[in-house]
């Protein structure tokens, strides 16, 4: 009588713990899904800010004329993610990218502004914004 109990009482048991394995696996997977959104969302934030100061720094040089020029340092690294930002003349729009968050725009006020990529060797350095000629340049100081 008691040797049936116990076995009986051991696969309830079992089946239990196993129960409460997978009801705390699924919330551990719904946990680090939304803590990694969170993250990406954080990141494209820091995207922008990074953005909007170097789109300022080019409005000020732009607004302040040809004998002005600015140094700015921006972040080698948002979170934990390289990231490479470009200017494009035609659209007057400074993309802040990543493979993680995708890529972030901002607008520039002037249309006099060389086009550029800086990639994660120059962010490592001073960027520094100057005018060349006719145009607002950017490049690494």
């Amino acid at each position: 009588m008691g040797l049936r109990e116990r076995g009986f009482f051991s696969i309830d048991a079992v089946f239990a713990v196993m129960l409460l394995l997978m009801v705390s696996a699924s919330f551990l997977n719904i946990y680090e899904g939304r803590n990694q959104a969170a993250g990406l969302m954080g990141a494209r934030l820091e995207a922008r800010s990074v953005g909007d100061k170097l789109a300022a720094a080019i409005n000020t040089v732009y607004a302040n004329g040809s004998n002005f020029e600015l140094c700015v340092d921006l972040p080698s690294k948002i979170g934990s993610y390289f990231y490479q930002i470009s200017f494009d003349n035609t659209t007057r729009q400074i993309l802040v990218e990543n493979s993680a968050w995708g890529a972030v725009s901002v607008v520039v006020v002037c249309k006099n502004v060389e086009n550029f990529v800086l990639g994660q060797e120059d962010l490592e350095n001073t960027i520094l914004v100057h005018w060349v000629g006719d145009n607002v340049e950017v490049t690494k100081a």
